[in-house]
């Protein structure tokens, strides 16, 4: 290979690398977490492994909503089909037998037969007395014929203790593993309970077990979809197609006005499933980082470390609230109520933002003192207003909370009537189409790419609205989207933003070029704070509807790590905000999926923080060149810890 052609790679990565170190950041977080997983199953390594890739496959399930499970198959049922043949097992039995397996594990095959046999042997196996062996011991051993100094009394003594109920119902699918020769005894038990489940389904039908396995499930995996998910569920669907949608109301013949339940693509002996829910619950989770990562950026770019976008959104949520509920605008039409809620929300959090900005400005008080001082305020002032009768307490709830939001200040869900998409896309091909218009007039080519984004426009707003199935995901995204344009548009297209990104990077240069750095603080923080009382509304308007106290505990902290992880660029803001959201919305499937502490979510967290800011270790594990002087520019979040 020539020298050149080496460069000329090194310069490739080189430039690919340098905008993927939050992705490296992420994935080595990922990765490393790893081994705790592991650590927590113990066992031998493949177990351990196992649990590692359930923990993420219910973390990619529970966020996105993808997952990828097995398609039914007799393979699928060995364990249990080698049980049935070797004691000829009838289907309905497999319930039971899987509730033995536990006591067969724990007992010992071998013991439990043993016990059996003195059962059987001593003529109680089967007969009414053996349910009061452990009551009757003396009396039963007695009528029995069996002297309890015998070593047969010694074993009925220990059945007794063991219980002799579980014993004789154990003994005969002890039996079949032992002639079997099972070992697996997990797995064995998982069969049974999907055996279980096909019978309930009226999938397996036949009176013999392996008959059911072997003919049944056969022809039924030819007209069916049937998919093994975690739990030992079957999802089932009545087609042979390889891909198609399942409903909710599966009993109802038109679903042109039902809910998606899930969309699946068979692939082979496997199927890949998208559950709709999952990803309208995970974007409806991110709204708000997004948005308050926002507020921490923007004053980054001001040099200041924003800490009070918790109490910010407080503040906004608060003055919401009281507009959305109060009699002084009760009767206004939603079209007047809701945006009204929307300003006072923004205006609230703009005043609260505006104190340590002019704290800093005109008195050198830290913004980083002040916010987290605002912040105890701000939610201590929650709790007084909604457990103190006569304030903003419901009189009605049970709990401190208070009075829900008006109907006409609550903001709509996306499942819009389509005409709604299709003007959003008009409007918006016309405006991109004014905005190139000399582009246009020069090239007539460059009247494709506005049309093709207002198609693309159209088709992401049919698919947010075909997602929306528990009416979780509301027009508030619409907001989130128009405040990272807005936020970006401010910091690069006007003089406003222009002065506040120098005083960030030099306020000494900015006031020798005649530039107001007080104003520009103030102005910073107070547009912060607008944004973070922006998340406070929505949160109250789109999700909650009521105040309780600590209703959004911590976002404060995690705006600062989504800003973080955007590297403070409004573009990088929406991926950021969706992993974090992912991670949240994905933990509680993770921890069941795994049997793990949902803690470790706080562990990846704390890891993808950890490697932005000392982003010299990514660079060195994934080769990525030395940061540029305008790389370093950008990663310098803050100037005010030395002003």
């Amino acid at each position: 290979m020539s020298e050149n052609t080496k460069q000329s790679r090194g310069l490739s990565w080189g430039s690919v690398s340098r905008r993927l170190v939050p992705v490296f950041a992420v994935i080595t977080a990922l990765i490393i977490t790893v081994p705790l997983m592991m650590a927590t199953g113990g066992g031998s390594l493949s177990s351990s492994l196992g649990i590692a890739g359930r923990a993420y496959a219910g973390l990619l399930e529970g966020s996105l909503g993808l997952a990828f499970n097995d398609v039914m198959s007799p393979d699928n049922l060995n364990l249990a089909l080698e049980l049935a043949e070797a004691s000829d097992m009838e289907t309905g039995d497999a319930s039971a037998a899987a509730r033995r397996i536990e006591d067969i594990e724990t007992i010992g095959v071998a013991t439990v037969i043993e016990y059996g046999e003195v059962l059987e042997r001593t003529g109680l196996l089967g007969s009414d007395d053996l349910r009061d062996l452990d009551e009757n011991f003396e009396g039963i051993l007695e009528s029995a014929g069996v002297d309890p100094e015998s070593e047969d009394g010694q074993t009925l003594a220990l059945i007794a203790e063991v219980g002799a109920r579980d014993i004789e119902r154990a003994y005969p699918v002890a039996q079949g593993i032992e002639a079997a020769g099972i070992t697996d005894f997990v797995g064995l038990e998982s069969q049974l309970r999907q055996i279980d489940e096909l019978v309930e389904l009226e999938i397996l039908t036949s009176e013999s077990l392996a008959t059911a396995i072997t003919e049944d499930l056969p022809a039924a995996s030819q007209e069916n979809l049937l998919v093994r998910r975690p739990g030992n569920r079957i999802l089932v669907d009545a087609t042979s197609a390889a891909t198609g949608i399942t409903y909710e109301d599966q009993n109802t013949e038109d679903t042109a006005d039902d809910e998606p339940e899930t969309l699946w693509l068979k692939l082979g002996d496997f199927a890949v499933l998208f559950f709709p829910r999952e990803l309208e619950g995970m974007i409806t989770r991110s709204i708000p980082f997004i948005i308050a990562g926002l507020a921490v950026a923007l004053g980054f770019k001001a040099g200041l470390f924003n800490i009070g976008a918790e109490g910010q959104l407080y503040a906004g949520a608060i003055i919401a609230v009281f507009v959305g509920y109060s009699t002084l605008f009760a009767g206004l039409p939603a079209v007047i109520h809701l945006p009204l809620v929307v300003v006072v929300g923004i205006t609230g959090g703009l005043l609260w933002g505006a104190i340590p900005g002019a704290l800093k400005a005109y008195t050198g008080a830290h913004e980083v003192i002040t916010t987290i001082m605002l912040n105890f305020i701000a939610v201590r002032f929650v709790d007084w207003l909604v457990n103190t009768e006569g304030l903003m307490r419901d009189p009605n709830a049970t709990l401190p909370q208070s009075t829900p939001v008006a109907e006409s200040a609550r903001l709509p869900r996306f499942d819009l009537p389509i005409w709604f998409f299709v003007a959003a896309a008009v409007i918006f091909t016309i405006v991109a189409l004014y905005l190139r218009r000399e582009q246009i007039q020069q090239n007539a080519r460059a009247v494709i790419s506005p049309i093709l984004n207002g198609v693309l426009v159209f088709l992401v707003g049919i698919f947010l609205s075909w997602i929306t199935v528990r009416d979780n995901l509301h027009v508030g995204l619409l907001l989130m989207i128009f405040a990272v344009w807005f936020t970006d548009w401010f910091l690069t297209r006007t003089t406003f933003g222009f002065e506040i990104r120098t005083v960030g990077a030099n306020a000494n240069a900015a006031r020798y070029g005649g530039m107001s750095v007080p104003r520009n603080l103030v102005l910073a923080m107070a547009l912060s704070g607008a944004l973070a009382g922006l998340a406070g509304m929505i949160e109250m308007s789109g999700v909650q509807y009521t105040m309780q106290p600590e209703f959004f505990s911590g976002l404060g902290f995690d705006a600062i790590a989504v800003a973080l992880l955007a590297r403070t660029n409004p573009r990088n803001m929406i991926a950021a905000g969706l992993l974090w959201g992912g991670l949240y919305a994905g933990a509680p499937l993770m921890q069941t999926r795994a049997e793990i502490s949902i803690d470790l979510v706080r562990i990846i967290q704390a890891l993808i923080i950890m490697f932005i800011a000392a982003d010299a270790i990514i660079r060195y594990l994934w080769r990525v060149p030395e940061a540029t002087p305008e790389e370093r520019a950008q990663q310098m979040f803050s100037t005010s810890w030395g002003s």
